[in-house]
């Protein structure tokens, strides 16, 4: 890999996003967003779809509140590596409830801690999953430090700051050096799931396909970083990999080169990511079984493996899907 120029690192630095804040200062920038901008969105978006979503999250916790602990089947568990946090917390309990239905074998969560975990919110995963592993923010800190020391790493240890899925790629990976099915909570299971358990199993290299290709830069460029053609939509919604291989020397030259040469993208985690599976020779799943963007019409009746609810897709979710896992249970009504 060629080295970046003293000016491209600084342009790369330069685009960088700023650290998250837990609750943006009252600016007059944020007062024109919240007072003109906001309704705006509201209004485009359209009334019914701000009620929905609304609505579903709110059922969604007082439900997972109520929920009694599911009976695991036997066998060996399998590991399941969610990024969540405080505000994800019932959407990560359904997302694996979904998988301990269908997976034929219990499922142990392995939880990274955005920041906004707390004592209560570790104790709801550990009621409904004795088996959950949480790594709290000051564990991944240390596991960080200790891998991504910020001297040699900086852009990776300074982009997840203001970027909070890049921490999927280095929190889970720092943390978890093994071969790990990694998810976003916003995938639930409908039926058994068995080509992405084989893999698993077989310690293969698999992915999601996305409805479109989705890296934020162009594929050609991405294909030079890689060394090999990406598979032209990798979907990182739900995937397997081996962290343990992950050359982060190359994932932060990756990182600094994209920055340098197409700017910041909402889709640079799964930039990276595709690049890693297409060297790791990776497998797609089955695109109509493990389906992305859901219509309407499809998550009414899920007759698919898995859904990956994106974009507008998310109305589904919190109207239908997150009902639709837990309609089997006599514990309690969604």
């Amino acid at each position: 890999m060629t080295p970046l120029s003293p000016a491209e690192l600084a342009l790369a630095a330069g685009r960088i996003p700023a650290p998250k804040r837990k609750r943006p200062p009252l600016t007059p920038g944020r007062l024109v967003y919240l007072l003109v901008h906001y309704p705006r969105q509201v209004i485009g978006d359209g009334f019914e779809w701000h009620w929905h979503l609304w609505r579903g999250r709110r059922d969604l916790a007082a439900a997972i509140a109520a929920l009694p602990a599911p009976v695991a089947p036997p066998g060996t568990p399998v590991p399941l590596h969610y990024l969540t946090g405080k505000r994800y917390v019932p959407l990560t309990s359904v997302a694996l409830l979904s998988a301990q239905a269908h997976f034929g074998r219990p499922v142990q969560p392995v939880l990274y801690d955005d920041g906004s975990l707390d004592a209560d919110d570790i104790a709801t995963f550990r009621r409904l999953f004795p088996l959950t592993r949480v790594f709290i923010k000051e564990e991944l800190a240390a596991a960080l430090d200790r891998v991504l020391p910020e001297s040699r790493f900086p852009f990776l240890r300074k982009i997840r700051l203001g970027y909070i899925h890049l921490r999927k790629l280095t929190d889970v990976g720092v943390s978890s050096p093994s071969w790990n099915i990694v998810s976003d909570s916003d995938v639930f299971f409908f039926r058994h799931p068995a080509a992405l358990l084989a893999a698993a199993d077989a310690r293969r290299a698999c992915h999601m396909v996305d409805c479109m290709t989705s890296y934020g830069t162009p594929t050609a460029f991405l294909d030079e970083l890689a060394g090999t053609p990406l598979h032209p939509r990798v979907n990182v919604g739900l995937c397997h990999f081996d962290a343990a291989a992950i050359d982060w020397d190359y994932v932060e030259h990756c990182a600094a080169a994209i920055l340098a040469r197409h700017g910041f993208s909402y889709y640079l985690e799964q930039a990276l990511t595709a690049i890693l599976l297409a060297r790791a020779r990776a497998e797609p799943l089955d695109a109509d079984q493990y389906l992305v963007y859901p219509t309407p019409e499809q998550a009414r009746a899920p007759a698919q493996i898995a859904l990956h609810y994106v974009d507008r897709s998310y109305l589904s979710l919190y109207r239908y899907g997150w009902r639709q896992v837990l309609a089997a249970r006599p514990e309690i009504t969604p």
